[in-house]
């Protein structure tokens, strides 16, 4: 069974309120029943065991039973994703929410295709549904939130911690060689490209803005399968020096 967020005015006295759409999936899909047990993450990051003690009819109560450390991603982990076309960026969310991605921006570059078959607050108000959902699914102590859509320049102009391009250059470092440039640095920033990587222009201005060159092996990956392996990799390489 999946865990469900508890918002921070849902939680008293050693029990918790299950409200709106996480209350309908529970009773209704769920089919939860006065009695049962239900797995719930807390505001602090904790998550817990609960008993469902009574059901009424826009919410449940659950009485929290046993309760564990949330477990903590050692990087924080901002990944710049480049648009994709059709439905390939909501696999690009909803896998970096599973990874344990602390934020995703899309990003649109000069060989992005344009999306005008839905409107941005549209595709925004899905994207963080699939992180939501995913980390239910997941376990992960929070949603990673889905940022609006930035154009390159702006991308270039954020970041923090290890600013990192995955482009696959003779002479880009390896995740390795650049989690050890980073010294004590928790945080990281990934631009990753479209379909066609970064235009030339890009690369030499990413260059110029501090952003590293990241070469990630002998093959080239399309452009969905980097989004979500490189963060894997960086994620992975910064557990090492726990």
């Amino acid at each position: 069974m999946p865990q469900y967020f508890v918002r921070p005015g849902d939680l008293a006295d050693g029990r918790a309120t299950v409200r709106g759409e996480d209350f309908h999936h529970l009773v209704h899909v769920r089919r939860v029943a006065a009695g049962g047990s239900i797995e719930l993450r807390l505001p602090d990051g904790a998550g817990v065991s609960a008993r469902v003690v009574s059901i009424g009819e826009d919410a449940l109560i659950a009485e929290i039973i046993d309760k564990k450390a949330p477990c903590v991603v050692s990087l924080k982990l901002t990944l710049y994703a480049a648009l994709l076309k059709g439905k390939k960026f909501d696999l690009v969310v909803q896998k970096a929410a599973e990874l344990g991605v602390a934020r995703v921006v899309p990003v649109a570059t000069e060989r992005t295709v344009p999306d005008i078959e839905e409107k941005e607050s549209k595709r925004l108000e899905r994207w963080n549904r699939i992180a939501a959902e995913a980390a239910k699914q997941c376990m992960r102590a929070d949603v990673p939130a889905v940022g609006r859509v930035l154009v390159f320049a702006e991308a270039l102009g954020e970041g923090a911690g290890a600013r990192i391009i995955a482009h696959p250059a003779a002479d880009g470092a390896s995740a390795r060689d650049i989690r050890r440039e980073s010294g004590a640095a928790g945080e990281a920033a990934l631009l990753v490209g479209p379909e066609g990587g970064f235009s030339d222009r890009e690369l030499a201005a990413a260059a110029r803005g501090g952003w590293r060159a990241m070469n990630f092996g002998r093959t080239q990956l399309r452009a969905e399968t980097a989004a979500i392996v490189l963060p894997a990799i960086l994620i992975y390489e910064w557990s090492l020096s726990e």
